[in-house]
């Protein structure tokens, strides 16, 4: 894939998103990373911090010393301390979801979402930097969820109150699909069998109750028996979708067994057939189960996710339109990445039209994730993990 329509991504993650989490999402008062900055970069005093928030910081400082800069591993060493400062409950176990700007405790309560990202970071703290502790801690963490917060039917509920009585009004495949990318990055960073044998918990999930074989769609919200929501059961995300194809394959090239490249192909399919706005080019926010759109507004992260789809998809044989994902990030820098304001465009309407006007915390983690995954399928010699026997790379009769 050497195509040098793809190297601004990299650069920009780089020259960009880099020193903004480096220097002006970092906090130096107080510790750890504020939740959003002007479009002067200056912090939005919001007054708490959340616990993903930190930890898609910390992602970003630890994947971009992986990449040869670790200008951040000062700024990530002091995130680290307010993390375990800040969010760690000491009395019922896990972590807060929110903490106040100084690191006092604001929201007691437990979330699956920021448990997920917190699996996450440490899998890449630990990669990076030897962090202290950082395997050990997405054990134990790991435990608690089993311990606390399984639910009947498989996978999890989606948020507990500060003594874990979960919430059972709404279940989501969201924070599902999250804890799969961080058990699969705890995988990648250890080698420790243990973190794919979890990740097969949430690919049974998926295949299950999450994926509509049917429909080729991905389910976003669902009751506590995992019906589909009554209200919310149509309602499918384009963005989600490209998400769940490239931890599908990244699940597969880890070793995963569970045949899952077919249904991550009808859910590519889908979305590149409904998600698209034909007149725009831009990704649709929402579509329902027959592909018709529900909500036409767009936002950078699903652009990210569909390059990173795309690239999986070209790695293991599997076709992808003509152009592509050159013509993703064109898309991406034309209509959301600015690059002289060294910030970007987070929503917009249909028509291009900016609707946010700050610069979130947690974007840099797709926008980086989808540069580092550019960057290292251009390095010479790129190579992913193994892949399972029980597999096919590429679809049925299809020759590489």
């Amino acid at each position: 894939m050497q195509d040098a329509s793809l190297t601004p991504l990299p650069r920009f993650a780089l020259d960009t998103l880099l020193p903004l989490c480096r220097d002006r999402f970092a906090d130096p008062l107080h510790g750890g990373f504020h939740e959003q900055l002007d479009r002067a970069h200056v912090p939005v005093p919001l007054g708490t911090k959340r616990l993903m928030v930190q930890c898609r910081q910390l992602y970003v400082l630890a994947h971009a010393a992986l990449l040869g800069d670790a200008s951040g591993q000062d700024a990530a060493a002091r995130g680290y301390d307010f993390l375990r400062r800040a969010y760690r409950d000491p009395a019922q176990g896990g972590w807060f979801f929110r903490a106040a700007a100084d690191g006092t405790p604001a929201d007691r309560s437990k979330d699956l979402y920021a448990h997920a990202f917190l699996l996450f970071a440490l899998a890449w703290l630990h990669r990076a930097f030897a962090a202290p502790d950082a395997i050990p801690l997405a054990s134990a963490t790991y435990d608690t969820l089993l311990d606390r917060m399984a639910a009947p039917n498989g996978g999890f509920w989606d948020r507990a109150d500060a003594h874990w009585q979960p919430d059972r009004a709404l279940r989501r495949q969201n924070p599902h699909m999250h804890l799969l990318e961080g058990l699969l990055a705890l995988h990648a960073a250890t080698g420790d069998a243990r973190w794919r044998d979890a990740a097969d918990h949430l690919i049974r999930l998926f295949l299950d109750r999450l994926h509509d074989p049917a429909t080729a769609t991905l389910g976003e919200f669902f009751t506590a028996d995992w019906t589909p929501h009554p209200e919310q059961g149509e309602i499918v995300e384009p963005g989600h979708h490209f998400e769940w194809v490239w931890l599908l394959h990244r699940y597969t090239a880890q070793g995963g067994t569970l045949p899952v490249l077919a249904a991550a192909d009808g859910l590519f399919t889908m979305a590149t057939r409904h998600g698209f706005d034909a007149e725009t080019g831009g990704i649709h926010d929402q579509i329902d189960r027959a592909g018709m759109p529900l909500a036409t507004t767009r936002r950078i992260w699903p652009v990210c996710e569909a390059i990173k789809a795309h690239i999986a998809r070209q790695e293991d044989g599997w076709p992808v339109p003509a152009g592509q994902p050159a013509a993703l990030v064109a898309h991406l820098f034309r209509d959301f990445l600015r690059p002289a304001e060294s910030g970007w465009v987070e929503t917009c309407a249909r028509d291009g039209t900016p609707t946010h006007a700050t610069l979130p915390g947690s974007t840099p983690y797709h926008v980086f994730l989808a540069a580092a995954e550019l960057a290292r399928v251009a390095a010479p010699g790129a190579v992913r993990p193994g892949r399972s026997p029980s597999e096919p790379a590429g679809p049925p009769g299809r020759s590489r």
